[in-house]
């Protein structure tokens, strides 16, 4: 006997049921602990800037320095070709002469042999990131970080459910004497380390590079420990005086380190493309994870036109002398203005950030609010911690014009002596 079925009480009971659902119950844990919380990049929302907001707190390129004529030519280029491989969908590693370009790129600078096939295109260092660890780890893994860190990877780490430890850094990098304590403690318990994640050149957001001896001595515990070291390059290239020290990976011979990088930083983050470099065993572990059918081919075809007509090169020096300026206009406002008084900070010698510590008794929630209403934005340091304390703020000076820099740092003057004299927002 066939029941007359009827499309409106059907509605009614879907509604009912979802209607008002939480995804909290259907989400796993690690988004589910997320589901309602503020976003890390998120401002106070009840403050109200009392100015035109000027922002110190992205981390994106230089807006006029981005390629746009050079990424015309290459999309015009790419779509007048007689095939239509830019636009259909793409497998495997990627166009094998970006690949080669990053080899070639590589070889320069590597004291041993990097062939195309250590490479993998993702979608950003991001996406790399997150390639690997869903290779590699199972829930429970640990996987020790640096802090203070990048917190996109940490959402990444979290995504895994793997428990994480986590190293301090100081002006030479990640401290090892720190990790090798934590690598014997987790030794001992039966739960080795997995993967030591660091950001070897101008980290985000300290902006320190790791100096030679600590590369040494990381890679000489992580082969005791047999960890893998997960090595995030995606500000190496932005060096203002002289590049960092030779890469873990070269350093290593290509064993037991696995880089990721980026042009995201180098050229726009619109781009989205980036790369994993390591052992092509492990390139073809990472591959049988890419579950979509390729990436963006038309983004990754203009990326490659720009590149093997030598715009690279021209482009990465160019962009270096906007950021040492940036940074040098920045801290001369930051001397002229007194902000020494209530901020203590490293001079950085690359990447995009000044990571500056509140000195007493300035409280840092008070600062970011504050700062806010003064029209600056400038990213807090709990953001970039495990368990949210800090006593930092982020500046990040890539992204806004030079013309507005000493403008927001006289903000940002104006904001610490409000505070410091006991004024609240």
């Amino acid at each position: 006997m066939s029941v007359e079925f009827d499309p409106k009480e059907l509605r009614t009971r879907l509604e009912h049921r979802w209607g008002d659902r939480s995804p909290k119950t259907i989400a796993n844990a690690a988004a589910g602990a997320l589901y309602g919380t503020p976003g890390d990049w998120d401002l106070p929302a009840d403050v109200t800037p009392q100015k035109p907001l000027l922002y110190l707190a992205v981390g994106i390129p230089d807006a006029a320095s981005l390629p746009k004529n050079a990424f015309g030519d290459a999309a015009s280029a790419v779509l007048g070709e007689n095939d239509d491989r830019a636009l259909r969908y793409g497998f495997g590693q990627g166009p094998t002469e970006i690949r080669e370009w990053l080899s070639t790129r590589r070889n320069a600078e590597s004291s041993y042999p990097v062939d195309v096939d250590r490479f993998q295109l993702t979608n950003g260092s991001s996406g790399a990131i997150d390639l690997i660890v869903r290779s590699l780890i199972e829930p429970g893994d640990v996987i020790v970080s640096e802090s203070p860190v990048y917190m996109g990877t940490l959402h990444n780490f979290r995504g895994v459910q793997a428990e994480i430890d986590y190293v301090s850094v100081d002006g030479d990098g990640l401290v090892t004497d720190e990790l090798e304590t934590i690598l014997e403690a987790r030794r001992r318990e039966g739960r080795p380390v997995k993967i030591i994640y660091t950001i070897s050149a101008f980290q985000n957001p300290t902006g320190v590079t790791m100096s030679l001896e600590r590369r040494h001595k990381l890679l000489d515990l992580a082969d005791r420990f047999d960890a893998l070291i997960l090595d995030d390059e995606a500000y190496r290239d932005l060096w203002f005086d002289e590049p960092p020290p030779e890469s873990l990976a070269s350093i290593a011979g290509g064993h037991g380190v696995v880089t990721v990088g980026t042009f995201s930083k180098t050229i726009a983050t619109g781009i989205r493309v980036g790369w994993i470099e390591a052992a092509p065993s492990l390139i073809a572990l990472f591959s049988r994870m890419r579950f979509a059918m390729g990436q963006n081919q038309l983004g990754l075809r203009m990326l490659q036109h720009f590149l093997v007509n030598d715009g690279f090169d021209p482009h990465v020096e160019a962009v270096r002398e906007i950021y040492r300026t940036k940074r040098d206009v920045l801290l001369d406002a930051m001397a002229k203005n007194g902000v020494d008084e209530f901020l203590d900070w490293r001079r950085p010698l690359g990447g995009f950030y000044v990571w500056a510590e509140l000195k007493e008794p300035l409280e840092l929630e008070a600062l970011h609010r504050m700062a806010l209403f003064e029209g600056i934005a400038v990213n807090s340091g709990q953001g970039f911690m495990p368990a949210g304390e800090s006593r930092h703020i982020r500046i990040a000076y890539p992204w806004t014009p030079t013309a507005h820099i000493e403008d927001a740092i006289e903000r940002l003057a104006i904001a610490c002596r409000r505070v410091a004299g006991g004024k609240r927002v």
